[in-house]
């Protein structure tokens, strides 16, 4: 060989060529930069395209339960009203003990106050005369047990009655009529009379004028009573429109619905 061809391929040898560039220290870290840059960016494609997907999970999941929720609401009966439960008897309890209390405080107010059959004043509309009833409420006539006898009766069908009542103001109209009983017995027991037991007197002292006289405990039972019997229309209508409207909905068959995907 010539010594130009031995230059000539020494100098083919020192040629700064894409081999020897590839294996320089920079071209090495700028192809580990840009490993590490494409590597990252993959993940984070990835990570993108994982939270899209749960994103539509959730969004699907929500929109099932919405649909699932309204048709339950389109084609379900209507619900049936909740019992309020312990505030039932709570209710019924206090009413008629408030009253009871009430009742006879008037009671003895009006036997120190006011003469015997006279008009000893006045309230309101009432005139105030004192008057000692054995009978019943506004004078009823009636032998002494028989009072005794309705006056558990009515408290044996306000207890039964209160495990359905599903209104507070129904059990305050019980209260009163039981209020309103057990105020005229408790004069009955307490205000003897000659006839034995149970035979005391009722003490009346509202007069209308035009009406038998009265006393509170009369004014809770009618009260109560009136109300109890609106009330319950109310409780029946409101019950039959929603038997009927339930009756409604059993007799339609709710579209079926492709399950979600």
């Amino acid at each position: 060989m010539s010594a130009t061809e031995i230059e000539n391929a020494s100098d083919a040898t020192d040629d700064p060529g894409e081999p020897q560039d590839a294996a320089s220290p920079e071209s090495k870290r700028a192809r580990k930069e840009q490993a590490r840059t494409d590597r990252d960016a993959r993940r984070w494609r990835a990570r993108q395209e994982r939270d899209g997907r749960k994103q539509q999970t959730r969004e699907g999941k929500a929109e099932d339960a919405k649909g699932r929720s309204a048709r339950r609401k389109d084609t379900g009966p209507p619900p049936r009203r909740a019992l309020p439960g312990r505030l039932v008897y709570v209710t019924t309890f206090v009413v008629a003990a408030m009253w009871v209390v009430l009742d006879q405080a008037t009671k003895v107010l009006a036997v120190e106050g006011l003469p015997e059959t006279a008009v000893g004043g006045q309230l309101g509309p009432f005139d105030l005369r004192l008057v000692r009833n054995p009978g019943g409420a506004f004078g009823i006539p009636g032998f002494p047990a028989l009072f005794l006898i309705v006056t558990v009766l009515v408290i044996v069908l306000v207890v039964r009655a209160l495990p359905r009542t599903d209104r507070l103001l129904l059990a305050a109209a019980y209260g009163l009529v039981s209020g309103g009983a057990l105020g005229n017995v408790i004069d009955r027991l307490a205000r003897q009379g000659d006839g034995g037991f149970g035979s005391g007197h009722v003490v009346d002292f509202l007069d209308l004028g035009w009406w038998p006289v009265f006393n509170l405990a009369d004014v809770g039972i009618v009260v109560g009573a009136v109300a109890i019997a609106v009330l319950l229309t109310i409780v029946d209508r409101e019950e039959r429109a929603a038997e009927a409207e339930r009756a409604q909905h059993r007799s339609v068959r709710p579209e079926s619905v492709a399950p979600p995907q």
